[in-house]
């Protein structure tokens, strides 16, 4: 029993260094060398993805290494990354839906829209998850391997939000296809 359980142990101590790595390694590049479909419309969002997946990884184990049952009596940090995931999967379904409507050009300011927003929430909740995190060595180690370079992603700026709400009053059938279901 001992020895699975230090062999158990030893395999986690693998993933979260994997995680680590992999985060550090993502946040340098800003995502560049993560595996995405070559010629993808979305190749960038869809590297930005992978690295914010990346970061949430490592954030969540370390919130757990530390923290524990207690991170279930700390529902802000919960909260925050509840935010986190839920916004990746905000991403990943507009990316998603895209690729499912046969990528029609006309609906690439939305999705970029929607990503650039969704991965600024991310952001924002992991920041806040590290910043909040009592182990402060650990918090500041994070830091290190999540924004090696600072906190890069912004949400949309307003020139991209003018051409969401224009592709959305201008196309009638870009707004008819996104209300189709309502």
């Amino acid at each position: 029993p001992l020895q699975t359980e230090n062999i158990r142990m030893t395999g986690h101590i693998g993933h979260v260094a994997r995680n680590a790595a992999r985060s550090l390694l993502l946040g340098l590049t800003g995502g560049v060398l993560a595996a995405v479909p070559r010629g993808a419309p979305l190749r960038r969002e869809l590297q930005r993805l992978a690295r914010a997946s990346a970061a949430f990884a490592l954030v969540a184990d370390a919130a757990m290494l530390t923290l524990g049952g207690e991170l279930k009596r700390r529902e802000k940090l919960g909260g925050r990354l509840a935010d986190a995931l839920a916004h990746m999967a905000l991403a990943s379904a507009a990316i998603k839906q895209f690729a499912d409507d046969g990528r029609p050009e006309r609906d690439l300011p939305l999705v970029r829209w929607a990503v650039d927003d969704s991965l600024a929430q991310v952001q924002d909740a992991l920041l806040g998850t590290i910043r909040n995190l009592p182990d402060r060595p650990v918090a500041f180690l994070l830091r290190a391997l999540v924004f090696p370079l600072g906190a890069r992603w912004r949400a949309p700026d307003d020139r991209a939000g003018a051409r969401a709400a224009r592709c959305l009053l201008d196309d009638h059938e870009a707004r008819r296809h996104l209300t189709r279901d309502i």
